[in-house]
């Protein structure tokens, strides 16, 4: 069984890129020499069925290739990533979950394709696509944060109660923000939009970014004064992506009619963890700068942030003897980080996740949605990878069995 290019052992032969209770079997495209790409079977399947219905292309997933430099260069196929890594001309890596290949040689030729990145936004999700003219390369649904506002009004209750105390406080500061100020809620989202783009620009060419863009008139509607907020975050984001790369603005209707042209399906449930919740609207967005393309299968996953408490010092109730046991941040006494994702055993069972807290000498573990999945000895806990401020669903695994042929096989809750 090849061996995963994150370092973090055997990649199983079974998972689950989508939120199912049960375990999805990988089709593997890849050698015994090394890790290659892996396609959901059906994944990326977006198009409609009945007799009008557009022709499934199925071909070879693409690959992203890097220089030896580390600048993107246009993805490959499978196959010739594979003969590149046994012929040892490039080398396995990992980013945003997608597998990636980079070279060891100078490259033949340094051409490029327009390659666009499609942003679908949303108050709670937003889809994200990339695709050429002859392929849809990835796909990603963002879970945004929405407790952002909630843990502010936290944090101004717990500062005003420790300066009636004798205990560490800041001064309390009046008028110390100067200049447009974006609303902390609005720049959070805005944050992971861009933080996902950036992530992509480090593995494809990206020529353009096609975003859609909503179209209110706030200036004459009753709830305009609270709309203008989101106006304000919009207008920063697209003054960062313009870093990038060319944006161009689409509107809502474009987007639909495009979306019916590719016949591609969409459904209602926004909440869904599949491709037809919002990565339909990103992948027609493509279309809308390269014209005509092929929906090929495409590798497809769910983003979010973890959910720990950063800058909150204690908790509010204070314990026996008055004490306020300390609560938030990063930093642990061991060596692992909230936020990194590791590999825990207890008994039989083992789990991977990410650590969500610890006590006096147990490390918890938590799930994608941030629910414990139990807490384990620190020495029957192994790191897998570091703290990078992204949870992805495809590394959810609630427990790790073995099937009855003895193959291992993940299953994510």
């Amino acid at each position: 069984m090849p061996r995963s290019s994150r370092g973090i052992g055997r990649t199983p032969a079974c998972a689950s890129l989508a939120g199912s209770s049960g375990a999805v079997c990988l089709e593997h495209t890849g050698s015994e020499g090394g890790d290659t790409a892996y396609t959901l079977k059906g994944e990326g399947t977006l198009l409609k069925g009945g007799k009008n219905s557009a022709k499934r292309v199925i071909s070879n997933p693409r690959v992203p290739v890097l220089a030896p430099d580390g600048t993107p260069l246009m993805p490959t196929k499978a196959s010739r990533a594979r003969r590149w890594i046994k012929g040892g001309k490039a080398r396995p890596i990992r980013k945003l979950g997608v597998f990636t290949v980079q070279l060891t040689e100078e490259p033949s030729g340094r051409a490029k394709q327009p390659v666009v990145v499609g942003i679908d936004p949303g108050s709670k999700y937003t889809g994200i696509a990339v695709a050429t003219k002859k392929a849809v390369l990835c796909g990603y649904n963002l879970e945004l944060p929405d407790y952002i506002k909630e843990r502010m009004d936290k944090r101004r209750e717990l500062r005003r109660s420790r300066r009636y105390r004798k205990c560490r406080r800041r001064k309390c500061r009046f008028l110390n923000r100067r200049g447009h100020k974006i609303a902390p809620s609005i720049l959070a989202r805005k944050q992971l939009e861009l933080r996902i783009v950036k992530e992509l620009a480090k593995i494809y060419p990206i020529s353009d970014i096609a975003m859609e863009d909503v179209a209110f008139d706030h200036y004459n509607s009753i709830y305009g004064k609270y709309f203008s907020q989101v106006e304000i975050g919009k207008k920063w984001l697209i003054t960062e992506l313009e870093k990038i790369a060319h944006v161009r603005l689409f509107r809502g209707w474009q987007t639909s009619m495009c979306r019916k042209k590719l016949n591609l399906e969409k459904t209602n449930k926004k909440d869904e963890r599949i491709p037809e919740a919002h990565v339909s609207d990103g992948i027609a967005l493509c279309s809308l700068i390269l014209g005509d393309i092929e929906v090929t299968p495409f590798h497809f996953d769910v983003v979010r942030r973890p959910k720990y408490s950063r800058r909150r010092l204690h908790l509010e109730q204070p314990e026996k003897g008055g004490v306020r046991r300390k609560y938030g941040g990063t930093t642990t006494p061991f060596l692992f980080r909230k936020g990194d994702y590791v590999e825990a055993t207890q008994g039989e069972r083992k789990v991977r996740g990410w650590v969500s807290g610890y006590t006096k000498n147990l490390i918890s573990v938590s799930d994608f949605d941030w629910k414990r999945l139990g807490q384990f000895v620190i020495s029957k806990v192994r790191l897998l990878e570091r703290n990078t401020g992204l949870l992805l669903k495809e590394q959810s695994i609630a427990f790790l069995h073995t099937l009855s042929d003895g193959v291992s096989c993940e299953v994510i809750r």
